[in-house]
């Protein structure tokens, strides 16, 4: 690049500056200034845009995060070799480099897992880079941008929904923007907004935002192709206090997709709405000239929901980022992946990601990252344009992991690719690879792989750590690599991977209309207890699932391209083989309940320099169980200074959710009673179809579900017909269109339409994490927390009335719900065991006097306890014999516990009838009186039986007091005996085994 294809004005001064601190010898040789993410920082004074990603480029050092292992990697650009790893927070996401006082660099890493920023100082020598500060800065920093001057840096706090602004200079944090409370949170300002991908324009002046997760817009509903929109939030930059002001909306509308989807015998063209926007990448000469570019998994939820329907490839663009910024449409990367290259298979790209363009300030082309496919996408992207490389069907993409290709097989596979930065003179890119953990090199002239750099080890070979990684591969690909030769199993031609509809395991916040009804994409982090994996939840919102492989079932009929006529499925798809364990066969039927689904033959999967073939399904399964963080809630004012959550509201709100019984639904380490009870299958648990055979209204689809997993709190048609908080955007209570010739479909599961009592209701789900998975209930009726507990019969099912029946009292169950996450300390349990039961003396004998007593078990704290029931709860100690029954009530209080989730004594004393026939029972009642509301009110009552034994015979010899003998009559003690024939002797004596002894 030349300088004369920059601003000469600004030039004279910046090298000024440039020479007076220093930088010339500080700074790579190659002109700066000529790449897309975080560049030299010799392009921060030349106007190039900047934007957060997880790999960043300046002198000639590549820096990348490393989630998995909580480190940040440096490579040196000049010899493509790994330098130095530095150990950062826990699960670093993003990096920025910015200058502090002394001219040096400073890495800013944002740790979603810790609420922390780790500023790393950096002298040009990568060897001597370190870690000098720690920044807390708001609940799941995910991502972390670089002003272009370096003078400040901006952290997306996603779940405390803030902006932090970093004074680079002396890296303290001076100010916090509330995207919340901001005219950029539109519609309701309960929403939770999210913010994710962050750019900065060239000038400096402005911050673009993405809002993650998409909203209903005006008068749209969930479940329906154009009822949402995506939001960009632009803030100006004050360049001397950093500070951020004049928040500005930019919506963007769901759009045509290109494909049809066949409704009623009839090709339908289709229309998807962004989501998951995770980037924002600026690109253009001058803030007039510069275009916003947004990669994402756009979403058309209507139905039928199959593959090349359901999730799209969108990159979004919004033009006149500094007047009145607009959306300016979005090009579906889908579309130019029917027909591919010449060579090439044909791939679509599944989960567009991250993009950079090749020249920040004049670009021609850009890539894309499709992290599910594998892939990075080419496009053109010269003066303003949006395009593909070759016509409408067909655009250049670089397959980062050809199993055929050495150069991208084995280890030198990039799996997942989630970001990527080109060097300064647009030559070669780099692009990081999470599941894999290492980073692909390109060669941006022949768009080819020259050699991939491992960032980080992987897990060692045959641990429980490389079966995760297995799992994990099988989440994030929308192909796979399987033992045997088999590949691109997971979906139909790359199409999309259990990610497209559950970022990083949890949801995409999607309503799709499922052939059950319309459902919302469960956040799997709440399947399994994160305190016990063998604590499964039911599955499915209408309890239609026991086992994780019955989702085997999505893996081949909605992301594979579903069943082929009658029993023959196809072998092309699943990771379930025949029965017979042949792997070129058809793969065996799978039910939901007749025949477990977990253990049969399936492919598998053996990663580089290993020799342990783990079965692919099951890696899957336990990749669900134990490796699904649940996301950090919102920090208090006690966490976080300046947070406007007061600690003192959370509180409140832990206090009232327990005193409304809410823990009677969502209690336990999952915060769900819905626990699986049973080993699978089913057995004798009872499962239930509603059917109608005439095809008549009602119609439901006759799916099979376990109705005793259901609560009926009112749901169904919830924001259909019913308004809730004053709104109407629940989705329609009707099934995926696919499965029927009906438009509509047919009636969802979730009332009981046979009259037979079972139906109504659905499965309880986990509240781990609920403040940062919007929307609520199956068909999304509510967008927030506070239309939630609008919900007056919802809020009272726990006691039966409602004690939430103040805005404040919501407003603090609110509060507390969105901190909530897997630290939270449980939902309290009172309970008691058989074997806590006993007795002194230990051997109980008739006609004697006992202690009956027993160890009462607290599963929660003693202020939670306190805070439910200040005087006290009883418990009922009874014993019972042939004689009758004798009962005595005792009252315990927190402070008769020993400890948080320890242990009280209860005893009393009670006495053994002497005529008593048999054994007797002791019956412990915890709670007697149902003053605590509790999630398992089933183990407040032990019986323990106990044997009576007669009393022992008394061998004890007794004490003899006096001794006297008399002739007289009556008995004279004193009588002086002198000679006699007729003597009588007296012995008084004293048994001291006697229970009142006294001389006889």
């Amino acid at each position: 690049m030349k300088f004369s294809n920059w601003p000469r004005r600004r030039l004279s001064a910046w090298l000024l500056i440039f020479i007076c601190l220093g930088l010339v010898g500080l700074w790579s040789d190659t002109l700066p200034g000529v790449q897309a993410q975080e560049g030299g920082l010799g392009t921060l004074a030349l106007n190039v845009p900047s934007n957060s990603s997880p790999i960043a480029f300046a002198n000639n050092v590549v820096w990348l995060v490393n989630p998995d292992d909580d480190s940040v990697s440096l490579i040196d650009a000049n010899t493509d070799t790994l330098v130095k790893r530095i150990f950062v927070g826990d699960e670093p996401q993003s990096v920025a480099l910015a200058l502090d006082n002394t001219t040096d660099v400073n890495a800013y890493v944002a740790n979603a897992a810790d609420n922390t920023v780790t500023v790393i100082k950096f002298n040009g020598n990568a060897n001597n880079a370190t870690a000098v500060a720690t920044l807390t800065t708001g609940a799941e920093p995910w991502n972390v941008v670089a002003r272009p001057a370096g003078n400040f840096v901006y952290v997306a706090n996603s779940a405390q929904d803030t902006i932090s602004v970093i004074r680079a200079s002396d890296r303290t944090i001076v100010s916090t923007f509330n995207l919340r409370t901001s005219a950029c949170n539109v519609g309701d300002t309960n929403r939770h907004f999210q913010p994710r991908g962050l750019a900065i324009t060239g000038n400096g002046g402005f911050l673009f935002v993405s809002r993650f997760l998409s909203f209903t817009t005006t008068g749209g509903k969930q479940g329906d192709d154009t009822g949402k929109e995506g939001v960009v939030c632009r803030l100006t930059i004050n360049g001397t206090t950093g500070a951020l002001t004049a928040p500005t909306a930019i919506t963007l509308p769901a759009q045509d997709t290109g494909f049809t989807a066949t409704i009623g015998g009839v090709d339908t063209p289709t229309s998807a709405y962004p989501n998951q926007l995770q980037s924002v990448v600026i690109c253009g000469n001058g803030i007039a000239n510069e275009q916003a570019y947004l990669p994402n998994i756009a979403a058309s939820p209507d139905g039928p929901l199959k593959f090349n329907v359901d999730t799209q490839a969108f990159v979004n663009r919004i033009s006149n980022l500094g007047g009145s910024p607009t959306s300016a449409g979005a090009l579906n990367l889908h579309l130019g992946a029917r027909e591919p290259e010449a060579g090439k298979t044909r791939l679509f790209f599944a989960n567009p990601w991250a993009m950079a363009c090749n020249n920040p300030i004049n670009p021609t082309t850009a890539y894309v990252v499709s992290a599910g496919s594998d892939l990075l996408v080419k496009l053109n992207v010269a003066a303003g344009a949006l395009n593909f490389t070759v016509d409408s069907n067909t655009t250049r993409y670089i397959d980062l992991n050809d199993p055929a290709n050495p150069t991208t097989s084995g280890l030198n596979a990039g799996k997942n690719p989630l970001g990527i930065v080109i060097n300064d003179l647009g030559t070669k890119a780099y692009v990081m690879n999470y599941i894999s953990r290492n980073v692909s090199v390109i060669d941006l002239a022949s768009d080819s792989v020259t050699k991939v750099i491992k960032s980080t080890d992987l897990p060692p070979a045959g641990s429980q750590a490389e079966q995760l990684q297995v799992g994990a591969e099988m989440f994030f690909s929308s192909r796979g690599v399987f033992d045997g030769g088999k590949v691109n199993r997971l979906s139909s031609e790359g199409w999309q991977n259990c990610a497209s509809c559950h970022f990083a395991g949890l949801t995409d916040g999607n309503i799709w209309v499922f052939g059950a009804g319309p459902r919302k994409a469960v956040p799997i982090n709440g399947s399994f207890s994160p305190h016990n994996p063998d604590d499964q939840r039911m599955l499915n919102y209408s309890a239609i699932f026991d086992e994780v492989e019955d989702f085997e079932a999505n893996i081949r009929n909605v992301s594979g391209p579903g069943n082929l006529p009658g029993n023959v499925l196809d072998p092309n798809h699943g990771l379930l083989i025949g029965d017979n364990g042949d792997i070129n066969a058809a793969p065996a039927a799978v039910n939901a309940f007749a025949l477990p689904n977990a253990g049969r033959p399936q492919l598998t999967v053996t990663l580089p320099n290993s020799n342990t073939s783990w079965p692919a399904l099951e890696a899957l399964r336990e990749w669900t169980r134990f490796a699904i963080r649940t996301p950090n809630g919102m920090l208090t004012d006690a966490e976080l200074p300046g947070s406007t959550l007061l600690q003192s509201d959370v509180n409140e709100g832990r206090r009232l959710f327990f005193q409304a019984g809410c823990q009677a639904c969502h209690g336990g380490t999952k915060w769900t009673i819905s626990n699986k009870d049973f080993v699978s299958p089913p057995g004798d648990v009872t499962t239930e179809t509603d059917t109608n055979g005439a095809g008549v209204a009602p119609d439901p689809v006759a799916t099979q579900y376990i109705d005793r997993f259901l609560a009926e709190i009112g749901t169904f048609n919830l924001g259909v017909t019913t308004p809730i908080d004053g709104k109407l955007v629940g989705a329609l209570e009707k099934t995926n269109r696919a499965n029927t010739s009906s438009e509509n479909g047919f009636d969802a599961l979730g009332i009981d339409y046979d009259a037979n009592g079972t139906g109504p209701g659905f499965n309880i789900p986990a509240l781990l994490g609920i403040g940062q998975l919007p929307p609520y209930y199956h068909n999304g009726s509510c967008e927030t927390l506070a239309c939630v507990l609008s919900n007056q019969t919802h809020r009272s099912a726990g006691r039966g009335q409602d004690i939430l029946n103040t805005a404040g009292e919501r407003s603090d169950v609110v509060a507390f719900l969105q901190t909530l996450d897997a630290e939270t300390e449980f939902p309290l349990n009172l309970y008691v065991d058989r074997h806590d039961i006993f007795t002194d003396p230990p051997t109980v004998f008739k006609g004697t006097t006992v202690s009956i007593g027993a160890n009462i078990s607290l599963f929660g704290t003693k202020a939670d306890l306190a805070a439910l029931s200040p005087a006290g709860f009883t418990v009922r100690l009874t014993f019972t014999t042939n004689a009758g029954s004798d009962s005595q009530q005792v009252t315990l209080t927190e402070t008769d516990f020993n400890q948080d989730f320890g242990q009280a004594v209860v005893e009393a004393n009670f006495s053994v009838p002497a005529d008593v026939q048999g054994n007797g029972t002791i019956t412990v009642e915890v709670d007697s009186d149902g003053t605590v509301v509790e999630d398992r009110e089933r183990d407040n009552e032990a019986t323990r039986r106990i044997r009576l034994f007669n009393p022992p015979p008394d061998r004890t010899p007794p004490v003899v007091n006096s001794l006297f003998i008399s002739d007289d009559s009556p008995f004279n003690d004193t009588d002086q005996i002198a000679t006699t024939r007729n003597v009588q002797v007296k012995i008084v004596a004293t048994d001291p085994a006697s229970p009142s002894p006294a001389p006889t």
